[in-house]
């Protein structure tokens, strides 16, 4: 079965690499990534088409939630719609932009959690943070570009020098080593971001099956082994 999970864990590889460059984007691997995304996103009904000209400011009981969309690359006098129009499907996850959009009802639950772990970490900011409007897509925001960081140094930087070793060199092997413990230690921490991501994905916590999606299943170790072979060359 599918969740908001197996959503992040391919967006994350497909934005880690597969989406750096218009040249890598048009090669098997990336567009057979895109094709799986493009039926995650659409199951879990995530899709610009959704997108609304205004966003409601909506609360609960003391708590106030707010987004807020960034235009700074943009004209300032342009519209929301405008905006979203630019974007690409992936590009209106990534940004947390389908959040703004969404019923907000479904989050309720999602701001009490976030409201009451903020409060335990800093108590004295406590009148603060009931003041202060939470911004659940700055949250996704902060924090998918956050585990895109850490993604892409792991699973593309490290392991990518690992794999290309071919003579052992004692400076630049022990260094690798080093590295390993490291991010071995950053791995077992993921769990608590990945679950607030996945919340703010689906709140509901659906599960839904490769039939109902119509999912592609690939490869991707034989394809990306041969897209790496011909690129060598």
């Amino acid at each position: 079965m599918i969740t908001a999970k197996d959503l992040l864990y391919k967006a994350l590889d497909f934005d880690g690499f597969w989406n750096n460059s218009k040249q890598i984007m048009k090669s098997t691997p990336s567009k057979y990534r895109q094709q799986q995304l493009d039926k995650l996103l659409k199951g879990f009904d995530i899709s610009k088409g959704n997108a609304k000209s205004e966003t409601q400011v909506p609360t609960l009981g003391n708590f106030i939630t707010q987004t807020i969309y960034s235009t700074t690359t943009h004209p300032t006098s342009m519209s929301r719609l405008e905006y979203i129009e630019t974007l690409t499907n992936f590009k209106y996850f990534t940004t947390g932009e389908f959040i703004a959009d969404a019923n907000r009802d479904k989050y309720q639950f999602v701001i009490v959690k976030v409201i009451s772990s903020i409060k335990n970490i800093f108590p004295e900011q406590s009148e603060v943070i009931e003041k202060q409007p939470l911004n659940l897509v700055q949250l996704f925001r902060n924090l998918y570009n956050c585990r895109l960081g850490l993604h892409h140094s792991i699973n593309f930087q490290y392991k990518w020098e690992t794999k290309m070793r071919k003579e052992f060199s004692t400076e630049y092997d022990y260094s690798l080593h080093l590295q390993g413990n490291f991010i071995k230690s950053l791995e077992t921490n993921f769990a608590e971001i990945d679950e607030i991501i996945c919340l703010l994905i689906d709140p509901t916590k659906r599960t839904l099956s490769e039939k109902e999606l119509d999912y592609p299943n690939f490869d991707f170790e034989a394809i990306d082994r041969e897209w790496d072979n011909k690129n060598r060359k």
